[in-house]
């Protein structure tokens, strides 16, 4: 059920769009992995450090573990934007990525509790993307991710 946008969006090829997701049940226990490290201590450009790892060698659902129970993403494709709101969507978004993505972080910029960074989006059998890619963090939670073309 995978779906790209094209050049023109940033879909990684991930699952239904969110409104088809409004009725599905996406709870689960949250994994408590991040919470092994002492998080709070940790500023965005570690945290971001660290969900890169994650999420590149294949442990998505640490890297979610990282985000903030009230997390919010914005996905801008085209003229739209779409918005998950809750750990459980914008996790989801994740974990329901095609296998194989990957996103490495380019040129990073430190801008205190925010994170930014020209994003390469790879993902086995479709073409690579750039993208500008915001990630705010407090106390050492993904408390907002803004995905937009890049320009």
């Amino acid at each position: 059920m995978s779906r790209g946008l094209g050049q023109a969006g940033v879909g990684f090829g991930v699952g239904p769009a969110p409104d088809a997701l409004a009725g599905a049940d996406h709870s689960s226990a949250p994994d408590t992995r991040a919470d092994a490290i002492d998080s709070t201590a940790m500023g965005a450009v570690d945290t971001m450090e660290l969900f890169f790892e994650r999420l590149n060698t294949g442990d998505r659902e640490g890297a979610v573990a990282l985000m903030d129970e009230r997390a919010e993403m914005r996905v801008h494709v085209g003229d739209n934007v779409q918005t998950l709101v809750g750990r459980d969507r914008v996790g989801g978004w994740f974990l329901r990525a095609d296998a194989g993505l990957k996103m490495i972080p380019g040129e990073v910029r430190d801008l205190g509790n925010t994170y930014q960074a020209d994003l390469l989006v790879i993902r086995p059998g479709a073409p690579s993307q750039h993208i500008d890619a915001s990630f705010r963090v407090e106390a050492g939670r993904i408390v907002a991710i803004n995905f937009s073309p890049r320009t």
